[in-house]
């Protein structure tokens, strides 16, 4: 049996016992309602930081951020609209200074968008809250198992709602 095929069977026994990610729910998942508003109304709404990250697309400088570091069991929701993006059962540190996870609570909840940069010749996968559409970071290809993904995403562009304690 290859380590592949087992790391595999050991992910999926453990996925089924709930030892990994958050379940996606009826709670949790996006219900397709888009919320759509003016950028102007946006500007109102959110701080000048947040309007810069999430409507038009910026990076909060790395390690100088509110999550991490974060290390409390909870939820980070899209910082516009409060939408479920991440559970820290999925959070990891990447070593990059930008909180890092290896996959959404829900796939839908999040929209992947390939965004070429003719500087630098690549091409980048950007990360966006799929209610608001507002830009949350960036998916890359160097995480760990069992998805093999590191969404990075700007503390800035979302908040996290702890478990409630016992």
């Amino acid at each position: 049996m290859t380590i592949k095929l087992l790391l595999l069977l050991l992910f999926l026994s453990f996925q089924t016992i709930g030892l990994f990610a958050q379940e996606c729910t009826v709670n949790t998942r996006f219900d397709g309602k888009k919320i759509i508003r003016s950028e102007e109304a946006w500007k109102k709404s959110l701080t000048s930081d947040q309007f810069y990250i999430l409507r038009e697309a910026g990076t909060e400088p790395p390690f100088d951020n509110a999550y991490n570091d974060n290390k409390e069991a909870g939820t980070y929701v899209c910082g516009a609209c409060a939408l479920p993006l991440f559970s820290s059962q999925t959070k990891y540190d990447s070593g990059t200074g930008w909180p890092s996870y290896w996959e959404p609570i829900c796939p839908e909840n999040v929209i992947l968008r390939e965004k070429g940069h003719r500087i630098f010749f690549y091409k980048r996968t950007e990360v966006f809250c799929s209610r608001c559409e507002s830009h949350l970071g960036h998916l890359f290809d160097d995480g760990p198992p069992p998805t093999g993904k590191r969404y990075c995403i700007n503390s800035l562009a979302m908040k996290f709602i702890p478990d409630k304690s016992e």
